[in-house]
């Protein structure tokens, strides 16, 4: 009975070792790894640069029929630093699959340190195989990064969109002459400005040696920007390398914040004499605005303003008389026309002037009154001669 316990006892063991590999193994198995066309297998020690994305194939075979397997690459210890495929079916030996990934690492990955890149294959139940390879990381050469950019999510027409920008450089050496620059391609404007030089480290002893530095650019909206999203590219850059962020921002109507109020838009008055009209503008926002105003007139009107340029201050208004005349009877209209910034219309207000016949002045009664006179005189010489002849 011993010695039949010993025999039992040991193919058991031998069992164990036998399934144990097996189950561990999972249902797959890793062929190799292949990153931007280099082959790594479990244990490789590779270089790569901060900021980089892997192009990654992964080849491994099936030992069993699997449902909703995919394959996810990540790097230990480094948040969001993960990828994963789609799900899918395996069968078992039937061929090798193959299946792509790209993984981007952070740019401002501690190069001091060594990383894992860890690549796995498991379906909803199990696992089937794990690769794991060592990375070291370097610094690109040149490499520039917002740390922040700021702006307004929303503007009007005709304003000024400030956008803050924070630059790094990441790169290995100094970023020289370094540009940021602000623009929206659909309205065909930008603002660029110049960063200086960039350290490769931050010395904070010196102001002049930062690896980062602050940026404020003021992007002109113009005043006929129609409303609606936008895009705005942030660009940094100089001759060895670039950056490009994107924010959208919100335009709304520039005009949004006047109102155009007249007088009574008709008047009667006589020739000769003149017709007076008052045109009131209101600036309702927070910031002061200027307009030009224009006048249009029918032929033999003569119109006249106050002033064809009205500034008025934020949260008042201002108002502008106009006045008009002819010397001819009839009706006329005239129009008036109220320009923001960059000759965009807020308002035309239009008016009728009713000019009605002369009236007589003081000169022409003195005129009447002498010829008058002249004529009773003649009469009166006339009625004398004829009654004494």
């Amino acid at each position: 009975m011993n010695i039949k316990n010993i025999v039992s006892l040991f193919v058991l063991a031998i069992a164990l070792l036998v399934v144990v590999p097996f189950t561990s193994a999972g249902f797959a198995d890793i062929q190799y790894v292949s990153i931007d066309g280099v082959d790594v297998t479990d244990g490789t020690v590779f270089g790569v640069e901060a900021g980089q994305t892997l192009d990654m194939r992964v080849v491994f075979s099936s030992m069993t029929d699997e449902d909703n397997v995919r394959v996810t690459a990540r790097v230990l210890g480094v948040p969001g630093s993960s990828e994963v495929t789609e799900r899918f079916d395996v069968l078992a030996n039937r061929t090798f699959y193959s299946k792509s990934l790209r993984l981007t690492l952070p740019s401002d990955i501690d190069p001091e340190e060594r990383f894992i890149l860890e690549v796995t294959i498991e379906s909803q139940s199990s696992t089937g195989d794990t690769l794991r390879a060592t990375f070291a990381v370097q610094r690109q050469n040149y490499a520039l990064d917002f740390l922040s950019i700021e702006s307004d999510s929303r503007v009007s027409a005709g304003e000024i969109l400030p956008i803050e920008v924070v630059l790094k450089n990441r790169g290995r050496y100094d970023a020289e002459d370094t540009f940021v620059i602000a623009s929206i391609d659909a309205l065909g404007i930008s603002k660029k400005i110049f960063l200086e030089d960039l350290s490769f480290l931050d010395q904070s002893s010196n102001d002049n040696e930062d690896d980062s530095l602050y940026g404020k650019i003021s992007l002109a909206i113009p005043a006929n920007a129609v409303p609606g999203l936008y895009t705005v590219e942030v660009k940094a850059f100089n001759d060895d390398s670039e950056t490009i962020a994107t924010r959208r921002v919100e335009i709304v109507s520039g005009n949004a914040n006047s109102m155009i109020v007249s007088s009574a838009s008709s008047k009667t008055f006589s020739s000769g004499s003149e017709g007076k009209y008052t045109l009131t503008i209101v600036n309702s926002g927070n910031k002061i605005l200027v307009y030009n105003l224009v006048t249009e007139s029918d032929d033999g009107l003569n119109v006249d303003l106050d002033d064809s340029v009205v500034v008025v201050p934020a949260g008042s208004s201002k108002s502008i008389n106009l006045v008009a005349s002819s010397n001819r009877e009839g009706k006329y209209d005239f129009k008036v026309t109220v320009l923001g910034a960059d000759n965009t219309v807020v308002s035309e207000e239009e008016f009728v002037a009713n000019v009605e016949g002369k009236t007589v002045s003081g000169n022409a009664a003195v005129v009447l009154t002498i010829v008058l006179a002249i004529i009773f005189v003649v009469l009166l010489v006339v009625l004398n001669s004829a009654i004494n002849p």
